[in-house]
């Protein structure tokens, strides 16, 4: 199962956003174009390194979405329409993936498949080089609606979502069965998108909103308290966990959405999550830091990355004992345990 991350939408140019494996603390530190550095403790290490080159723009240096369907396998992009490729050893040096600015959105099922997101338009990576597709969903009516998210399941099935709350589906060849799944707007725009297989999708909302896609319908439900819904993630059909942008997130079960225990730490902006099992979700958060969720207990956020409170963070696991996480400042961690 592929796992979706999102970051902070706010510090987007073109729009309106591990883990403790062992309950032990790590610190990291990197810096600007410094070798990789690395730390341990217990089986788990992070390896800390800036793969955005000093060539590109800082205002077009930041990393938006990873995606990381295996340990040796990870596709990040950013602000200038480029792709950055873990290979299992290092980060390899950004190649265009599109001439036409800001990729906001990845989503890799496997190391030969990728679908990267500039707005409408869908950028495709076959395993050599990226091309360009067709556009996904409908043009955008009005000032919502321009941002896309993706999640894919395979080379034969992806879903998107916009800001407006307009869901597409991809076959493979085409994007198509566009649906309304929530009337999002400027100040609560729809925000992500996870699907755990062709018939189930989750999508979630700003204004606390909730849409689920079970075989060919869509479904909508309220979230049980929380509003503010930044990212999903869903590894399998029966759970799912949703976050909010303040330290807060719902389970989901198979039928109904429950609070979660809150994360303890300071109130820095959660961003991002990503759960490569049932039982386990990785979260990331504003400073660099990420906390984890393990059978219904969180561990104590552990510093990552050091680049500000401004920055947003995207995070994506292969499995329980690899992730990889990349903020707006262009920075990338990896997490091998």
């Amino acid at each position: 199962m592929e796992q979706r991350t999102r970051s902070h939408r706010g510090t987007r140019p073109a729009s309106a956003l591990a883990a403790v494996i062992l309950v032990a603390a790590l610190v990291s530190a990197c810096s600007a174009g410094a070798s990789p550095a690395s730390t341990t403790a217990g089986t788990a290490r992070w390896t800390v390194e800036h793969p955005e080159p000093t060539t590109v723009a800082a205002s077009n240096a930041g990393l938006y979405s990873v995606s990381c369907p295996t340990s040796t396998f990870c596709a990040a992009v950013d602000g200038s329409g480029n792709a950055e490729m873990w290979n299992g050893t290092r980060w390899q040096p950004p190649v265009q993936a599109t001439p036409n600015g800001t990729l906001n959105s990845v989503s890799c099922p496997t190391r030969t498949f990728c679908v990267a997101l500039n707005g409408q338009q869908a950028v495709l990576y076959n395993g050599a080089a990226w091309t360009i597709s067709t556009a996904v969903g409908p043009a955008p009516t009005g000032p919502t609606g321009g941002q896309y998210e993706v999640s894919c399941t395979s080379s034969t099935f992806c879903g998107s979502v916009n800001t407006a709350g307009v869901a597409s589906l991809f076959d493979g060849t085409t994007w198509a069965h566009d649906a309304l799944v929530d009337d999002g707007t400027a100040a609560k725009p729809v925000q992500n998108i996870s699907c755990a297989s062709p018939t189930f999708c989750v999508v979630v909302s700003a204004s606390g909103n909730i849409a689920t896609l079970v075989g060919t319908s869509w479904s909508k439900q309220t979230s049980p308290g929380q509003s503010l819904l930044h990212s999903v993630s869903c590894p399998t059909t029966t759970f799912c966990m949703a976050l909010d942008l303040t330290g807060h997130a719902i389970l989901f079960n198979g039928s109904s959405w429950t609070q979660a225990q809150p994360m303890p730490g300071p109130g820095t902006l959660t961003f991002s999550v990503s759960c490569p099992t049932s039982n386990q979700c990785l979260v990331a958060r504003s400073d660099g830091s990420v906390s984890v969720w393990q059978a219904g207990t969180w561990s104590a956020p552990v510093a990552v990355l050091h680049d500000g409170t401004v920055a947003s963070a995207s995070i994506a696991c292969a499995s329980t004992t690899f992730c990889a996480l990349v903020d707006t400042s262009g920075s990338a961690a990896v997490l091998r345990g």
